[in-house]
């Protein structure tokens, strides 16, 4: 639903979509603003800055895409490298819940960052060779859907556009920042897309519109991206306001995890005993959720 064009002051809305279209054209884009829900995400693993940076661009950009896409269910981003990082999972379950958690090599990393890592080249120096998926699931008697694509970009943000021109052959921008300030985290995308009517052939004027829209977007600033002070509305305003911009409702994000007690003793009750002894320190099998670090404690005689 149009909730109308953008000129007047709005309040700030953290944690949540802002879709939007820029007048008269078929360009249509989104617009993520992450406080609260990165920072707590980010906040529970106290991984590394570069690291931290990495995962929230992920949930970043999986709250995008997944506010996008018309499912429901939940749409899974995972990188995969031969790098320092090896794995970076992001997922995002409809209507707007996100989780996080990054796998690397300690000794690796620290290692990288020793040697420096170059601006806009994070994806190469820390994940090396690899490849970005995305997959839709929405429930066991769908079938999944799944696109990839390899880390051929020096940021997870060109990574998705090549993603958008090789498998879906749409025209896209986006840009994703983050941002640090009295140890609270924020962060921010924005992405848009040439969305023409099916069949409608494309002239010259919808080329030159895709590609001021493009522009425009580029010119955004991260320090504004990430700007708590900055409402999403003026935002959009500054960047389109001549060719003009309409916006769509919000649509709120959150954080979830699916880990419980239950969950992970039914795990454990898989493995044989010689397993589960293997697994015994100090006579408790200690387990913690990747995604939100909740740890579990078990009495390995009880687990059946």
């Amino acid at each position: 639903m149009v909730s109308g064009q953008v000129g007047a002051a709005e309040p700030i809305a953290d944690d949540a979509v802002l879709p939007f279209q820029i007048d008269g054209q078929e360009v249509r884009g989104r617009l993520v603003r992450l406080g609260p829900a990165v920072d707590e995400i980010l906040t529970k693993h106290d991984y590394p800055d570069a690291i931290s940076e990495l995962l929230a661009h992920a949930l970043t950009l999986a709250a995008m895409l997944g506010n996008t896409i018309k499912f429901d269910g939940k749409l899974t981003l995972q990188a995969k490298g031969d790098g320092p990082v090896s794995s970076i999972v992001a997922d995002f379950r409809t209507p707007g819940d996100l989780r996080g958690w990054v796998s690397y090599d300690g000794a690796a990393f620290d290692a990288a960052v020793a040697e420096g890592i170059d601006p806009g080249r994070e994806v190469p120096q820390l994940m090396g060779a690899g490849y970005l998926a995305f997959t839709v699931d929405q429930g066991p008697d769908t079938d999944r859907y799944q696109g990839i694509v390899g880390l051929e970009g020096g940021t997870l943000a060109e990574c998705a556009q090549k993603y958008f021109d090789d498998s879906e052959q749409l025209p896209t921008a986006v840009k994703l920042s983050v941002g640090r300030a009295a140890g609270v985290w924020r962060a921010s995308g924005i992405m848009v897309q040439y969305l023409p009517p099916a069949g409608r052939p494309v002239d010259e004027r919808d080329d030159e519109a895709w590609r001021e829209a493009a522009i425009l977007m580029a010119s955004v600033r991260d320090d504004e991206l990430v700007d708590p002070d900055l409402p999403s509305e003026q935002l959009l305003y500054r960047l389109f306001n001549q060719p003009g911009v309409r916006v769509f409702d919000k649509e709120p994000l959150g954080t979830f995890c699916q880990c419980s007690r239950e969950r992970i003793e039914n795990v454990l009750s898989q493995f044989d005993p010689a397993e589960l002894s293997d697994m015994v320190i100090d006579g408790k099998i200690i387990v913690t959720c990747e995604f939100c670090t909740s740890e579990y404690s078990f009495d390995p005689p009880k687990i059946s």
